[in-house]
């Protein structure tokens, strides 16, 4: 059998060493030129002739840097004919040939130039309008070190979380102009982020881009600036909390309290009790699943990553090398060798082929592999009852006296640490215990290779303006589970008691031993992305005044999935016209022509119109406003066409499918016939997302403080549903899928950043925050009762009952409103009756919460002195709620007792109480959806703090390092909430961490 990890790590290091030389290749290259070398000593100063501190000068090609003085003075010796480039702190890169006699360079101030990548093409900031935010990492990975794009939303307005703008979830995340998902990337990879939110800024993407989009850029390779970044980040993870379940003794006396509240009697007697209250644990158990015997107190993780790029003006090229690891916090059998490992590799190479053609060729490599015990530890521990059986069976503990109960026990060939058998019964002939240790393992094994290539062909000297560019790409998607599972016998002692002592005299021994060292694969899941886009950009500007542009576009995708019949299409037309006056006036339209395969013919086909206008009014004359330095307000508006909400094909189609059914109570006779699932409807067509919406952007105080913000005003109509109560119910098996269904999407998002330097102390604060309120505008639904309608509702609207308490006694229920869901009981919750019919049923449920918050906000505040940066970042939410609706907290019949129970009703307890009564018998009126047990999950969650402190650079000038970096940071610190309890809390899965990392960057 193959060692896949050990395979993994062979290939790791082989691409390590083959990019650890290539810089030295590189080294050696130039070296061999320096028989043609020629002096450079020359000022770089602003556009107002003031020198510039601290820019980074590289000479050939990246591999020489010097940094100018506090006169913006440097020297270096480069070779004859090649260039330099230049980088600071607000200004605009710059490359400079090198010639006799150069003595100053001078560098343009960056506002508004720069580049910001968008639908199909690239546009100064200055120009941009519509709802659009933009992340750029390189400004703060340095001072807020993250790997995972998740962290995006606490940087850009406008997201909820992960793909959720504006409400709306689903936005499609491209990168690098293709369809792809948050998890083929790393932050450390992006050098810029989009987030298309208005309609106008989405509809070159067509139907699928309807919930907003999410592109991503990684970096490039850059001409004459050659660089080597290594970043080595490691840390631990302590688990926040864990569950809390009763022990054997606590678990069996509240038990008996359940089952005489339902009228029966106690299960265990006294004796029973005493015994597994401090017994002989393995005759006595008591199983904390939780327990450090089984756990360790942190994980461990590692990041190892390193960059090189560079090149010239026909050749450049940028990669990604990337290795991470994560342990997990099981510590016994399997779990101690579980393991989550990572690899990436990305490369990215530019080329100059001739004077008007230019090509990109983009490869992404990532392989994935955990290792996992079987069975499902976490869910266990949830649901296995403390006293039912002792996971292992001490072999010491058997009568010396009982050879053949020894014999039996040492034949056995799974002894765990040389002194234990598996314990069991009959009813549990496994335990997880067991399954750790000897059960087996299984592995998830995914690999997914992404290619893309793009020809641009730039005809500005023929036509002026004109560009054609071609892009096409092809991902490829594969994972499967390979897996070792044996068979495993358990043991159930006979205890007796020896001279005083507890004492094993009995084994029955049920099942069998087996490894039979077959690896078994299944879950194998393949997926395959092909697509690609064309298109004509012309950009011309006229007499400095008038600047058009202008796209013409066709793009397709497919994508394949393994079991699945048809492919998922996205293909359209895009057009789009712009024009500005000066950098003053903005108009844009955008449209695309959409088709889709899921609609009848006919209907398959629809155009989606928006336009854009923006005025920078802060450039008009009468605008005299001295403290602001830029205000631009934007307007967008227009409907997309989408079949994202059409879930399958030939929802229009009259569909049959066979069924069946038993006329006999015994099953033996059964009638089949072929149905009906819904009608035919040739007039379904797509979903509009119909839209307007406003910005604003500025800046203050001479550039002290810097905001944007979006008013947004969104519906999404003709969502298609089977309206069934407008149909007679005889017919209900032929309701045809109709564009019924709608809802509303409104709200505010905002951005503002102030950033103020003292000296050597630099002060920066950041803010964004979104609101965003939704409403269900129309459903198909038919109600007696006003307040039972979702219609006017928050999308997310949690319906239940509401709650008067709980029942004080006998007379109390005979007073009530009949609740119609189960025999009622002193202690057990009370409902509203809503509609005054003095029944409590589904008629009395009103709506109680809502799931999402519609409030959520970030800051982010850095402080630095000189070399020495401190930042915290704080996250929140306001407005939305919960349910505690699992086994955790709805405990009935044989569930296993949370310490949320000893806050139960008893008759003693009834004016305190916090919890209903117990019952042995599940409890279909205590345990639904209602009010008791809604909780608000407003939050502050303070998400990350680091302390960096980069080298001076007079330590290391002389060496090879050109900058050296320390950090530790702490990630996902505290929550401030009056249900912190309950949201740090993790059930049936693994638990929410602390994070503690400590890494070093090196740039080269």
């Amino acid at each position: 059998m193959i060692n896949l990890k050990s395979e993994l790590k062979m290939k790791l290091y082989k691409i390590l060493l083959i990019f650890g030389l290539l810089p030295l290749l590189c080294a050696s290259a130039l070296n061999g030129q320096n028989s043609n070398l020629i002096k450079v000593k020359a000022i770089v100063s602003d556009q107002d002739d003031n020198p510039v501190a601290g820019a980074s000068v590289y000479g050939n090609e990246g591999y020489l840097l010097k940094f100018t003085d506090s006169s913006g003075s440097f020297e270096m010796e480069v070779n004859q004919n090649t260039s330099l480039y230049i980088v600071a702190e607000g200004f605009l890169p710059k490359t400079v040939k090198v010639l006799s006699g150069l003595e100053k360079i001078s560098l343009v101030d960056d506002s508004g130039e720069e580049k910001v990548n968008v639908a199909f093409t690239q546009v100064n900031r200055k120009d941009l309008h519509g709802a659009i935010s933009v992340v750029n990492p390189g400004e703060f990975l340095n001072e807020d070190y993250y790997r995972n794009t998740s962290g995006i939303n606490n940087r850009a307005n406008g997201i909820l979380w992960g793909s959720n703008l504006w409400g709306m979830d689903g936005a499609m995340v491209m990168i690098d102009g293709a369809p792809r998902r948050f998890e083929d990337i790393k932050m450390d990879e992006i050098d810029q982020i989009t987030v298309l939110k208005g309609v106008n800024a989405v509809a070159l993407y067509g139907s699928h881009a309807a919930k907003g989009v999410i592109l991503i850029t990684t970096k490039r390779g850059v001409a004459h600036k050659r660089e080597i970044n290594v970043r080595v980040n490691t840390g631990i993870a302590s688990p926040k909390s864990y569950p809390k379940y009763l022990g054997s003794a606590d678990y069996m006396t509240l038990y008996n309290e359940a089952r005489v509240n339902d009228g029966m009697e106690p299960l265990f007697d006294e004796e029973t009790i005493a015994n597994f209250d401090g017994g002989n644990p393995y005759r006595y158990p008591s199983i904390d699943f939780y327990s450090p015997d089984y756990l360790n107190n942190f994980t461990y993780a590692t990041d190892i990553v390193a960059e090189f790029s560079g090149g010239n003006e026909n050749a450049k090229f940028y990669t990604n090398v990337g290795w991470s690891t994560n342990s997990t916090l099981l510590k016994v059998g399997e779990g101690d060798n579980e393991s989550i490992n990572r690899f990436n590799i990305r490369g990215n190479i530019d080329l100059k082929l001739n004077d008007f053609i230019t090509s990109t060729v983009d490869v992404s490599v990532i392989l994935n592999d955990s290792r996992n015990g079987l069975g499902n530890y976490w869910d266990n521990a949830t649901t296995y009852l403390p006293h039912k059986i002792s996971p292992f069976i001490p072999i010491g503990m058997i009568a010396p006296d009982s050879a053949s109960v020894l014999l039996l026990a040492n034949n056995s060939k799974n002894i765990i640490d040389g002194e234990y058998l598996l314990g069991g019964t009959q009813e549990y002939l496994t335990n997880p215990f067991a399954d750790l240790y000897v059960g087996g393992y299984s592995s998830t094994i995914s690999r997914v290779l992404q290619v893309s290539n793009g020809i641009d062909f730039d005809f500005d000297q023929w036509v002026k303006g004109l560009s054609f560019h071609t892009k096409i790409y092809a991902d490829y998607y594969n994972s499967y589970n390979q897996s070792i599972e044996n068979t495993y016998s358990i043991y159930t002692p006979t205890w007796g008691d020896v001279e005083g002592e507890n004492t094993i005299v009995g084994l029955t021994k049920y099942g069998n031993d087996s490894r039979p060292g077959v690896q078994n694969v299944s879950g194998t899941a393949q997926q395959r992305l092909l697509g690609g886009s064309v298109q004509f950009n012309y950009d011309r500007t006229f007499n400095e005044k008038h600047n058009f542009s202008s796209i013409l576009l066709g793009q397709a995708t497919a994508i394949t999935k393994n079991g699945v019949y048809q492919d998922s299409l996205n293909t359209n037309i895009g057009i789009q016209l712009a024009y500005n006056y000066q950098h003053k006036y903005w108009a844009d339209f955008s449209g695309a022509l959409v088709n889709s395969t899921k609609l009848p013919d006919g209907n398959r086909v629809g155009f989606s119109p928006t336009i854009s206008l923006g005025w920078l009014i802060s450039a008009e004359d009468f605008f005299k406003a001295g403290f602001v330095d830029h205000l631009k307000i934007t307007a967008s508006a227009g409907i997309l066409n989408t079949d994202l909400d059409i879930p399958r094909y030939y929802l229009y189609d009259n569909i049959y499918m066979p069924g069946s059914w038993y006329s006999w109570y015994d099953g033996t006779y059964v009638n089949r016939a072929t149905t009906s699932q819904y009608g035919l409807n040739p007039k379904l067509t797509f979903a509009k997302r119909q839209e307007l919406n406003f910005g604003l952007q500025g800046s203050l105080f001479n550039k002290l403080i810097w905001f944007e913000t979006s008013f947004f005003m969104a519906q999404m109509n003709g969502l298609p549903t089977q309206p069934t109560y407008q149909y007679p119910e005889y017919i209900s098996d032929w309701v045809p899928y109709t564009n019924y269904n709608a809802n509303e999407y409104s709200g505010i998002d905002a951005s503002v950043n102030l950033n103020k330097k003292v000296g050597d102390w630099q002060f920066n604060l950041g803010m964004i925050a979104t609101y965003v309120t939704t409403k269900v505008l129309q459903r198909d639904e038919l109600y007696e009762e006003d307040y039972r309608y979702r219609t006017g509702k928050p999308t997310d609207a949690i319906f239940g009952f509401e709650n008067l308490g709980l029942f004080d006694d006998a007379d109390d229920i005979a007073g009530s409103p009949f609740q119609a869901f189960g025999d009622v009981k002193p202690g057990d919750i009370k409902y509203k009756d809503q509609n005054g019919d003095n029944v409590i049923d589904e008629k009395d449920e009103v709506m109680i919460g809502r799931w999402v918050a519609p409030f959520s906000y970030a800051l982010n505040f850095s402080v630095s002195y000189k070399n020495l940066t401190l930042f915290v970042q704080g996250t929140g939410n306001m407005g939305g709620n919960g349910i505690t609706d699992d086994n955790y907290y709805w405990v009935d019949a044989d569930d296993k007792y949370s310490e949320i129970v000893l806050g139960r009703w008893t008759e003693e307890t009834k004016a305190s109480a916090t919890y209903p009564r117990l019952s042995s018998q599940s409890n279909n009126n205590n345990f639904r959806s209602n009010d008791y047990w809604l909780y608000s999950t407003d939050r502050f969650n303070l998400n990350k703090v680091q302390l960096t402190y980069n080298l001076p650079r007079k330590l290391i000038q002389r060496t090879f390092i050109r900058e050296l970096g320390v950090y530790i940071n702490g990630s996902n610190l505290l929550t401030l909430s009056q249900n912190s309890e309950i949201l740090e809390l993790n059930i049936g899965e693994a638990p929410q961490n602390r994070y503690y990392n400590v890494g070093i960057r090196m740039k080269f």
